[in-house]
């Protein structure tokens, strides 16, 4: 028998997604910055093979979804996930679960991706907003979680500047350069600045401070989304220090709060106010 509508709505806020036979629910478990325990996921799995069809399957912002729940099964997953300390959720007019790249371990994280995730998750995780409000954060200019298709888009940077007198003309930092902004001529580099996305790979590869970072911390990004409209989030300018990026983020979304307004997500709030402005606004308050 096909769920009610009432039901529906009460349990998809829950993180229980109805599927398309209108009988059967999928429950969504929350990561933490993308991850699970190993006790976490052994959980996971007693819940699927107890009470789904023993598969579990990974959604776009790295939670895991157990498909196949019984309506009358709903309350015994809700009781069993307690005591399991399993957390299920993510949907509707709040923000969504945070997505992050594995910058904090990666070879080419600029900042700690992992730590950020999780201090913004403990604020702003299942906060209401005025529409749904996504954050990601990455690492790199690989964008690997694509930071700036996200309302609110983190991304580590490092900006290089070069020591001539220190270099001593190895080109460790030219092979290391994949956006080839760096040429050995003379035994001395060429750095085309207009190339560079300030990946930091010359600063790493860099073994005499011939390569050093000016800067290093994140370029943040408001009002990206994806899906049936499309914005490219618009950069507030500045590479922030990584200390200060959750201050940054929490400026954003106390500006967002009042002057945003019912169904309207970030991008939508900045072309009603101006972005020039918005963005002004934003770096004013800082």
């Amino acid at each position: 028998m096909a769920v009610n509508q009432k039901r529906q709505k009460e349990l998809k806020a829950l993180g229980f997604l109805l599927q398309n036979d209108k009988e059967h629910f999928a429950v969504r478990f929350l990561s933490r910055a993308g991850n699970f325990t190993t006790e976490e996921l052994a959980n996971i799995n007693y819940i699927a093979d107890k009470y789904g069809k023993g598969y579990s399957g990974v959604t776009t912002r790295l939670q895991i979804e157990v498909p196949w729940i019984k309506n009358e099964d709903v309350e015994n997953v809700i009781e069993e996930s307690q005591k399991l300390r399993l957390r299920h959720g993510g949907t509707g007019m709040k923000v969504r679960p945070l997505v992050s790249c594995k910058g904090t371990v990666c070879l080419h994280g600029n900042i700690d991706t992992q730590g950020i995730c999780r201090e913004l998750e403990e604020k702003y995780f299942g906060t209401d907003t005025h529409a749904k409000c996504k954050i990601g954060i990455v690492g790199c200019a690989n964008n690997c979680a694509k930071a700036s298709l996200n309302d609110i888009g983190i991304m580590g940077r490092t900006v290089p500047e070069y020591v001539e007198e220190n270099c001593v003309g190895c080109s460790l930092c030219v092979k290391a350069c994949r956006q080839k902004a760096l040429e050995l001529v003379d035994k001395k580099i060429v750095f085309n600045e207009e190339l560079c996305v300030k990946c930091g790979g010359c600063v790493r590869a860099c073994r005499t401070g011939g390569f050093i970072a000016r800067e290093k911390g994140a370029e943040i990004f408001v009002g990206g989304r994806f899906g049936r409209g499309m914005s490219l989030g618009t950069s507030l300018g500045r590479i922030f220090s990584e200390d200060d990026i959750v201050g940054v983020v929490d400026n954003i979304m106390d500006y967002y709060k009042e002057n945003g307004v019912a169904g309207e997500r970030i991008c939508k709030t900045m072309d009603r106010i101006g972005q020039e402005k918005f963005i002004n606004d934003i770096l004013h308050s800082i």
